[in-house]
């Protein structure tokens, strides 16, 4: 029985467009998806732990998705006076390096736009599997999404929309986390 790709989550994430000006000045940990809120049931943190000075990733694993081995989400919280528009074009596909690993990478000419800029890669083992990244920011935060598609099923463009969606709703969660200091 063929199971058909699961779509991208959609949902309001306009609660960043509601917050005063200013940068952000919380730790990335106090920041980044909060598992209890991860859109795929029975997705499990693998990995939670700092990469960098003000920088966090969350990966999860996802055992029983039929779409996705993983998805992975970094922030990276830049100085005050540093837009993530800077980080999104500073790093560019070749940021992002497997170690013994050299993957075809492909940007993606025309990602779908989130917050102060976008950027996508693909990436294509010679094992036949395949990786998504999306990459964006908000104010002075650098976000990166990424995921591995578990299937043919799951289209390139498919997982594109999954890795955006995710951004999209990170960022959102961004602003609810400055409108709660607000408030």
């Amino acid at each position: 029985m063929r199971v058909e790709p699961s779509p991208a989550p959609t949902g309001d994430t306009s609660a960043a467009l509601d917050v005063p000006e200013g940068p952000v000045l919380f730790e990335p940990e106090q920041l980044i998806y909060p598992p209890e809120v991860f859109p795929i049931r029975g997705a499990e943190v693998a990995r939670d732990a700092p990469i960098a000075a003000h920088a966090w990733e969350r990966q999860f694993a996802l055992a029983s998705s039929p779409d996705f081995r993983w998805f992975v989400v970094r922030l990276y919280v830049l100085e005050p006076d540093i837009p993530s528009s800077r980080f999104v074009s500073d790093n560019g596909c070749s940021s992002i390096s497997w170690e013994g690993e050299h993957p075809v990478v492909e940007q993606v000419r025309t990602p779908p736009p989130t917050g102060d800029g976008s950027r996508a890669c693909v990436y294509r083992f010679a094992d036949g599997q395949r990786v998504v990244y999306y990459m964006t920011g908000y104010r002075n935060v650098g976000v990166v999404v990424g995921a591995q598609p578990r299937r043919e099923e799951m289209t390139d463009g498919l997982a594109l929309d999954w890795v955006t969606s995710l951004a999209r709703r990170q960022i959102a969660i961004i602003g609810g986390v400055l409108a709660k200091k607000v408030g």
